[in-house]
């Protein structure tokens, strides 16, 4: 994989690393599709299906599971993810079980909001997050933040997805949208890189448009009929 940006990111075009312009289109450019819970079949099959799995078979550092959110933007999804496994580990008895959570994106101003846990949540979102609300503090009106119980599981970092490399592996891997700002070419070596990161027994999910090259690198879905795919 290249070293620079330029090399790799649809946006960037002829730009120079260093350009004026850069900035920009890191922080200002992008899209920002989220909302807590935003994707419903994705939290579905997560709490019915995987936890559940993963507490039967046993982790593979015991009590203890990791998350990564790729491309997490304002930390809505990383949260989510958090709170969802949490309630989930908690119903089945496994309180015991800690929650390594790592929220990344390129947007600085984003990553610096989802650090603060602090949201304006609508009404239509109440009814959505009304069984986690033990995990927010209401601060006004519309206004609440993530709890610090939530926050301690919870790390965010700004970071370009095609640079990362862990010697920790996790088990749980979540990259919604960032991959379509990629090019066509280059979304192949993300998604392999990507998968680097993740446990062997562990569980991907990718926007639509990064699945059809999974098979090649040898995951498909899990039984199940559910969104996320694991290694055959």
């Amino acid at each position: 994989m290249a070293n620079t940006k330029t090399d790799v990111h649809v946006y960037d075009a002829n730009l120079n690393f260093n350009a004026d312009l850069q900035e920009f289109f890191e922080n200002d450019s992008l899209v920002i599709a989220t909302r807590f819970f935003r994707n419903k079949e994705l939290f579905a099959q997560l709490v019915d299906q995987i936890v559940p799995e993963m507490m039967e078979d046993g982790l593979p550092i015991p009590n203890e599971l990791r998350i990564w959110s790729a491309g997490c933007s304002d930390g809505r999804e990383t949260y989510s993810l958090v709170m969802a496994v949490r309630k989930k580990l908690d119903e089945l008895g496994h309180s015991n079980v800690r929650i390594l959570a790592r929220g990344s994106d390129l947007n600085r101003p984003l990553i610096d909001k989802a650090r603060r846990g602090d949201y304006t949540i609508s009404k239509n979102d109440l009814s959505t997050l009304e069984p986690y609300k033990g995990y927010f503090n209401h601060t006004g009106k519309t206004s609440w933040q993530v709890s610090s119980a939530i926050k301690r599981q919870t790390r965010f970092y700004v970071e370009d997805i095609t640079h990362a490399n862990y010697e920790q592996k996790f088990d749980i891997l979540v990259c919604s949208l960032v991959i379509l700002y990629y090019h066509p070419d280059i979304q192949k070596i993300i998604i392999k890189q990507l998968l680097e990161s993740l446990q062997p027994n562990g569980y991907f999910f990718v926007a639509p448009v990064g699945r059809k090259w999974l098979k090649s690198v040898g995951y498909a879905p899990i039984p199940g009929g559910g969104p996320f795919f694991g290694a055959i």
